[in-house]
């Protein structure tokens, strides 16, 4: 939105993102240049060809905003204008080069794989539809209203194999789109997608979007090292796209379902429940392999995930998570997009393990749902002390301290430094700091232990 209404001012000549980064790198394709690490051009910047006479520029932005709804917070997502000198806009240019870097290097990574499968191998790309509603051809006002409309789950799946590809759906009555029911829903397409192979397979890529309650959690890679071991597979990678650019095949195997359905009820046929969905679908001529999840098969899931999972670090920065032995998996905290197993041997990885085998004696992590509580946070790869202010969903805000320098001496800084976090991103939990004098506070010995450990 800037660089559309720098270019209506006449300040650039185009508004293409991937002309301006080409010109301020030296190869848009190498890591180094687009991660601004290049001794060559790190200091170079967009270059302005208009007059820009101190003026200012307005766009618009959307802006994650927390609301209260009957005494409950949520966050939603506003357009809101904003103003800068135009020489200020661009400050940001750094973290979005690393994004347009990742996108296209992940892409062009993960279309590779799927063109060059082995006899071995198996990939499927999945993704969530959007519940389907239940619609009868002919309908009462009051059905509208309260909770007479039912709706279906419906998880979609691409499945390639070194020789064809095969698309799934799997249809709920279960609204659950936590990682228990997605393998619930994967463990049928799976199996099924094992026997279109031409060898048995030993390899399994998973592809997906990144959104936390359902992929990019702890519980997932728990399930991710097991689930596979136990069908027979003896290596498995999960690859999460970067963010905003989820959107894939799969999206279009949930059109297609949603326009068969839609197309019946317009001629007359009711599916009023998710069981007539699905009882419809089976029946129709379609490339669509359908199949349906029940309440039981979700809750099957929720007894083969342990009650304490250790926290992986870093989760929502992760691109790719390895698991070549059962309850074990690899990770690292920065982009790498190699697409097999053996990426754990490739210059560009350098991996962090962990070890669910012993994840019955893993101490409980602590309670992060509590307003006031002291902790350690890790922004960008340093450690801050902060207190949390509020928790909505998955996430907390957290108001930090300045330290002063090295010592054991932090402050209040001025306008408060608040912002929000993801469970992963806590280090530790910590008691409230000491009084030093009437400004400054500092950490028990202990507590200063443990910030040192993470500095």
């Amino acid at each position: 939105m800037i660089v559309d209404r720098l270019c209506q001012k006449g300040i650039l000549l185009t508004n293409s993102i991937s002309d301006l980064l080409e010109a301020i790198v030296c190869d848009s394709t190498n890591q180094k240049c687009m991660y601004r690490l290049c001794a060559k051009c790190c200091y170079n910047e967009v270059e302005f060809v208009g007059p820009l006479d101190n003026s200012i520029i307005t766009w618009e932005q959307w802006e994650r905003i927390v609301v209260t709804v009957e005494e409950k917070t949520c966050a939603k997502y506003h357009k809101i204008e904003k103003s800068a000198a135009a020489r200020q806009t661009f400050l940001k240019i750094d973290p979005f080069t690393r994004h347009q870097f990742n996108w296209l290097h992940q892409t062009q990574s993960l279309r590779e794989l799927k063109h060059s499968l082995l006899r071995d191998e198996l990939c499927i790309h999945i993704d969530f539809s959007e519940n389907y509603s239940c619609k009868l051809n002919r309908e009462v006002q009051p059905f509208h209203f309260g909770s007479s409309r039912k709706q279906a789950t419906i998880h979609t799946c691409v499945a390639y194999t070194g020789n064809a590809t095969h698309t799934y759906a799997t249809i709920s009555g279960c609204l659950r789109h936590d990682e228990r029911a997605v393998w619930a829903h994967l463990e049928p397409v799976v199996r099924d997608a094992m026997t279109k192979c031409e060898t048995p397979p030993s390899s399994l890529h998973i592809i997906s979007d990144g959104p936390v309650t359902q992929y990019r959690n702890r519980k997932n890679f728990y399930l991710l090292s097991t689930v596979p071991f136990l069908l027979g597979f003896k290596s498995v990678t999960w690859n999460f796209s970067e963010k905003a650019h989820g959107k894939g095949a799969p999206d279009g195997v949930g059109a297609t379902v949603k326009r068969i359905a839609d197309t019946a009820v317009q001629r007359g046929k009711d599916l009023q429940t998710p069981e007539d969905v699905y009882d419809f679908l089976i029946k129709q001529k379609s490339t669509v392999n359908f199949y349906w999840i029940s309440e039981e098969d979700v809750e099957k899931f929720d007894e083969k995930v342990p009650e304490l999972v250790p926290a992986v670090k870093g989760t929502m920065k992760l691109h790719q998570v390895i698991s070549t032995e059962p309850a074990t998996i690899l990770y690292r905290d920065i982009s790498c997009f190699c697409s097999r197993p053996a990426a754990a041997d490739c210059k560009c990885y350098s991996p962090s393990k962990v070890d669910f085998r012993s994840v019955s004696e893993a101490p409980e992590p602590p309670s992060l749902n509590q307003k006031g509580k002291f902790i350690v946070v890790n922004y960008e790869g340093k450690p801050f002390v902060g207190q949390i202010t509020q928790v909505v969903g998955d996430e907390i805000e957290v108001s930090c301290m300045k330290q002063l320098g090295a010592k054991n001496v932090f402050t209040w800084p001025q306008p408060p430094d608040l912002l929000f976090y993801y469970e992963a991103d806590v280090l530790s939990v910590i008691s409230e700091p000491e009084p030093f004098n009437s400004r400054h506070s500092r950490l028990t010995t202990e507590d200063w232990k443990k910030f040192q450990a993470q500095s």
